[in-house]
Parts: C-alpha cells; sequence; structure tokens
C-alpha cells in the first residue's frame, strides 16, 4: 500500500529510477489528473469510478433488499423447508467464470449486454445468496414476541419487519451491504467480459494503462487509489456497526 501511495505521486523518472526512490525527490499530482480525464494513452477514471459506483451500489441495494426479504420468509415462515437455505448458498459453491457463457448468451439475447442493469443482476446472483445466509442468522436471534406485539397494535406484517426488526439488525444490514458493495466494486471477471464500450468498471480499466510502448505506473497506482477510497469511506461510516456485525448472528 504505500509503494503504491507514493508510486502515484512519483514522476515518470522517478519510477523507472534505479535504485527505485523510497522517497519521491519530489511530489507531483500530474498523475491524477491524467488518471482522472484521461490522457497520455490513459483512460479516463472518472468514468469508470461513476461506472463503478452505479453498479455497485445498485447491485448491494437490490441484493440486500431481496436478501432481507428472503432471509425473513425462511427464518419466519420456514418457506422451502429446511434445505432451500443450503440449497441457495450452494449457488457460491462454483467461481463467476463458470456462469460467464450462459450470463453472456442470455444477456446477448435480451440486450443486457454492456448495461448497468445486466451487470447489476450478474452480481445480485453471487451477492443474494450471501446476503440471505448473513441475515437469516441474524433475524434468528430477534425475538419473535416483538413482532407479534407489535403486529397486537395494529401493524402490519411488513410494518412489523421495517419498523421493528430492520432497526434490531442494523449492524447485520451494514455488513451484508459493505460485504455486497466489496464484492461489486472489486470483481473483474464478469465486468470484463458482459460489458463493450459503453460500460467500463474501475478494476477494467486500470489494465489498460499498460500501453503497447510503456506502463505507465504513476497513473495506474493513481487509479487504484481512487478505487481504494469508497471502500475506506464506507468501511469508516460503518465502523460503529461493523465490529457487533461481523461477530453477532453471521457466525451462529
Amino acid at each position: 500500500l504505500y509503494w503504491l501511495f507514493i508510486t502515484a505521486f512519483k514522476s515518470m523518472e522517478a519510477v523507472v529510477h534505479r535504485p527505485p526512490f523510497f522517497w519521491p525527490p519530489k511530489f507531483v499530482i500530474e498523475n491524477f489528473k491524467v488518471s482522472t480525464y484521461g490522457g497520455l494513452g490513459a483512460p479516463a477514471a472518472i468514468l469508470a469510478i461513476k461506472d463503478s459506483l452505479i453498479v455497485a451500489l445498485g447491485s448491494s441495494s437490490l441484493s440486500l433488499l431481496v436478501g432481507l426479504l428472503a432471509a425473513y420468509s425462511i427464518v419466519r415462515f420456514r418457506t422451502g423447508g429446511s434445505n432451500l437455505s443450503f440449497w441457495i448458498l450452494s449457488n457460491r459453491f462454483l467461481p463467476p467464470i463458470v456462469f460467464i457463457i450462459p450470463l453472456f448468451v442470455m444477456f446477448r439475447f435480451l440486450h443486457l449486454f454492456d448495461t448497468y442493469l445486466g451487470l447489476i443482476l450478474a452480481y445480485c446472483i453471487f451477492n443474494i445468496p450471501f446476503a440471505v445466509w448473513l441475515l437469516m442468522g441474524f433475524i434468528q436471534e430477534t425475538p419473535k414476541d416483538l413482532e407479534e406485539a407489535a403486529m397486537i397494535d395494529g401493524a402490519s406484517r411488513r410494518s412489523a419487519l421495517f419498523r421493528v426488526i430492520v432497526p434490531l439488525i442494523a449492524p447485520g444490514i451494514a455488513v451484508t451491504f459493505l460485504f455486497c458493495f466489496l464484492f461489486a466494486w472489486n470483481e473483474y471477471i464478469m465486468a470484463l467480459l458482459l460489458t463493450g464500450t459503453k460500460i467500463n468498471t474501475l478494476p477494467v480499466i486500470i489494465p489498460k494503462y499498460t500501453t503497447a510502448h510503456d506502463v505507465l505506473y504513476g497513473q495506474m497506482s493513481a487509479a487504484a487509489i481512487f478505487g481504494i477510497i469508497p471502500a475506506f469511506i464506507l468501511s469508516f461510516l460503518l465502523q460503529r456497526y461493523l465490529v457487533r456485525g461481523l461477530t453477532v448472528g453471521a457466525i451462529k
């Protein structure tokens, strides 16, 4: 991480200098300017960041909503019997590359190739099982009596879920959202093969800083730092939930 950081602030001469500088002789911000807006053969990271945010936020939000409803149904109503939860989790047993060809064919047929919706749905295939399994542990720990008391007072089942259960499992929701976001934010294979020229997420454009004539180490490092910042900010904002969320319910 240290080397990545100092490389982003090095000039091209300092990057290729031998022996390498462990501290830049001069800090430059040109790498961040070129990486952000493009130039010198480098793609524009600002567009990739926008695409990554749309896809990551969209897929993590949809996965969280569907996962919450599915987990609640499985825990409270025993939907699907005792084997459904294991079957849902089994979708994560295989690596994403196994699903690439059928997804590619399906998306081409449905005109979802190289679209935000297509990539969001592809990520949901892998995020929803994880969200269901993780949220089940938190819902199981919430007393059922609280819902029954709310419904006796006139609340509907939906109101009991969102006004009683959701606040109680807020740490679990925060952890689930963070993990789903990080998966979509960092994923490379599906983003590379299920998109074309319209959408390019940040993990896809970082290798493009290797041109036919040179490797733009400074701009590549700057783009990688851009990729770290959103995950760091989100983790910082949710930090008060993470410790409890990682130790309660998920390890049940």
